[in-house]
């Protein structure tokens, strides 16, 4: 299973799992939802990716924010009541999804996630009862497969020596953004990540500016193969030893910006 193909697979379904949180698109559906419920922000964020599992998981599963801010807006997450958000979130993307995507989507994606998903989150995506209603399947599946990648890519992290934050910096400095810019924007407290920085500069990975050096990129990019191949190993595991047949579908549909 070819680097590109997985990150391609990765690309697309990031993509499309952005409808249930991210509201660059303002996708009306969604927007919609959080009117009709004040579930606006982070409370969206946290109740419609999170309400699946237990609240004493969240902190550990929810990785790019602080523990601390999930504490702080559980209590209104429970009053959404939280798996009850996650079923009419699911339902108002997979509306915007058949709306930006009027044609029929791929099948393909459900036999990538047939058996264990790896991590909680993915695992419970995995395990919502598929309907038949295709955008609502693709979905979920995709939201499987994303949270699937994320959860091996921080496992892959912390084997490597990374917190959960310096993660976040270096993933920032590699995407050519500022670390303590997406660091704030995910409500770390600015002396927590300046310390992080420091730890990463000690290690010769990033300099003082929050720049990546040599070091620090070939260790990311050597992070980013080995996540492929934990990606790989799991849809192994599933049967699946050569993805290239949904991914060559999957792609190229979510990929278009289509309105």
């Amino acid at each position: 299973m070819s680097a590109k193909g997985l990150r391609e697979l990765a690309a697309a379904t990031d993509r499309v799992c952005r409808l249930l949180w991210v509201l660059r698109a303002a996708e009306p559906e969604i927007l919609e939802l959080i009117e009709r419920r004040g579930s606006q922000g982070y409370v969206h964020y946290l109740t419609s990716r999170l309400g699946l599992l237990p609240e004493p998981r969240w902190p550990a599963v929810v990785r790019i924010v602080p523990p601390s801010l999930v504490d702080h807006l559980l209590p209104r997450c429970r009053e959404l009541d939280p798996r009850r958000y996650v079923e009419e979130a699911l339902a108002a993307a997979s509306a915007a999804l058949k709306r930006r995507h009027p044609d029929p989507l791929p099948e393909g994606m459900s036999r990538l996630v047939r058996g264990e998903v790896q991590g909680e989150l993915g695992a419970a995506f995995a395990a919502v009862p598929r309907t038949g209603e295709r955008p609502l399947d693709f979905l979920l599946d995709s939201m499987a497969l994303r949270e699937e990648r994320s959860h091996l890519h921080f496992q892959a992290g912390e084997e490597a020596g990374w917190s959960d934050l310096q993660l976040m910096l270096v993933n920032a400095a590699w995407r050519g953004g500022s670390p303590l810019k997406v660091a704030a924007q995910f409500r770390w407290a600015e002396e927590a990540a300046q310390a992080e920085l420091v730890a990463l500069a000690d290690r010769g990975l990033m300099d003082r500016d929050g720049a990546l050096t040599p070091k620090g990129r070939e260790e990311r990019e050597a992070l980013e193969r080995e996540t492929d191949s934990r990606v790989a190993a799991a849809l192994a595991s599933r049967g699946v030893a050569d993805a290239s047949a949904e991914i060559s579908e999957i792609a190229p549909v979510l990929l278009e910006d289509r309105q």
